[in-house]
This record gives C-alpha cells, structure tokens and sequence, in this order.
C-alpha cells in the first residue's frame, strides 16, 4: 500500500494514528512517549494536518523532537512509518506525507522501565555464573538488554525476572535469543549518544507461564499509565 492511500483510507475512516516519540523521563534517561490523533486535511497527495492529539498535551512535546513515528492499522494490517518534516501550529501539525511504510510484525505493548524502579534480568552463564542486567524494555514476551558482554547461550535458556510491582515480583521464563546488533543510536535518544564499540544490544523472546505473563502484563499498564500522565503534566 502507497503511504497516500493510507493516510487517505484513515482521513475517510476517521481511525486512529498511534504517535510515539523520544521523552526525557528524567535527565539522560529517554523512553519512548506514545498518543493518539487523526488526519483533520490532506494537502494535495504530499502533505497531512494533524490533529485531535489525546493526550491534549502531545502537540507540544512532538515540536521539540526532530522525528517522531506513526503507527495505524488498515484492514487487518498494521503499518508504521517515519514522519520526519513536520510544523506545530499550536494544536495541529502539518506533516509530510512519508515515502514508504513498513509492516509491523510487533504484537504485544512494549515500554521502558523508569530509573527509579527498572526491570532486572538474571541470567546464569557459563563463564560467569549468574549475571544480572538492567532491562532497556518488556513486553509479554520479550524483554531487551544492551551489555559489553556476550550472552553465551544456545537455544533456550532460563532467566530470572525481577518485576517492580506488589513490592517486588520475581519469576522465571524460558529464553532465547532473538535478536543481536552492535548497539548504537537507536532514535530513543533526544540526543546523539557516544556508545562503546562493545555494547550489543540483545532481545530475548520470552515464554513465561501463564499466570506469570498476568504480572509482567499488569507492570506494562501500570508503567503506560504512568508514561501517560507524564505526558498530561500529572507527575
């Protein structure tokens, strides 16, 4: 699908476009914020308004990002893309209407630990013994690290996840290594970091029991809920 024949399908759908963006939580610690508008006009095939942002807020932290990604669904089809030129006009955005999409294959909501309160992952390696590492993000089935050193690990594996809910929640899942890529700026950043040529950046497919995946999905709504209200000015 065009990306105009998207955003025209949405503009006469009247759906919804997920918005997400780099936020500064706290200083030097960036995640990503997320909200919701809708097309308001098309500008002859090449540019959008935007507008009807929830959070009502939202407008004024994208205009101080240089790029931010938007995220809709069309027939069953999920679909992301990059919106880099963009203007705020007080509660709208006119915006260029990106060269391409990309399908998402991602189906579970993904958010990043707070400083104060992170996700810890354990891991018992060979070379080491048991390693603990400070989650970047989680889903229900999936949790991503960025480490110097190199997870030595085949096929599946138990880890250990300490949750930050009820005081403290603890529980193992089978693991395995999905994902592997020297680390480096991953748009998440507000600003451009200098990273070390040995970091890599690991995400692991999770497969938790059952009741075990009911608190790592009541952590993920409290942890949006608390992203959101960061947004609305309320903490």
């Amino acid at each position: 699908m065009k990306p105009i024949e998207a955003f025209q399908y949405l503009f006469e759908q009247n759906l919804p476009i997920i918005l997400s963006f780099p936020l500064e939580e706290e200083k030097g610690h960036v995640i990503t914020g997320k909200g919701i508008c809708h097309i308001e006009k098309i500008h002859a095939n090449s540019k959008v308004t935007l507008g009807k942002f929830k959070p009502y807020r939202l407008s004024s932290y994208l205009k101080n990002c240089l790029h931010f990604y938007a995220k809709f669904e069309i027939k069953g089809e999920t679909y992301f893309c990059l919106i880099e030129g963009f203007t705020v006009f007080g509660s709208t955005i006119v915006a260029d209407i990106p060269t391409s999409l990309v399908p998402s294959l991602r189906r579970f909501v993904r958010v990043e630990p707070s400083l104060q309160a992170p996700v810890m992952i354990y891991i018992n390696m060979s070379q080491y013994g048991t390693v603990s590492f400070t989650a970047q993000d989680i889903s229900e089935q999936g949790v991503g690290l960025i480490t110097n050193s190199t997870l030595a690990v085949e096929d599946t594996f138990i880890c250990g996840l300490e949750i930050p809910i009820d005081n403290g929640t603890f529980i193992l899942s089978k693991a395995a290594v999905v994902y592997k890529k020297e680390a480096g700026d991953t748009g998440r950043t507000a600003k451009k970091q200098k990273m070390f040529n040995k970091d890599i950046s690991y995400g692991l497919e999770l497969f938790p029991h059952s009741e075990d995946i009911k608190k790592i999905r009541l952590y993920i709504l409290k942890r949006d809920l608390e992203i959101k209200k960061k947004i609305q000015g309320e903490l």
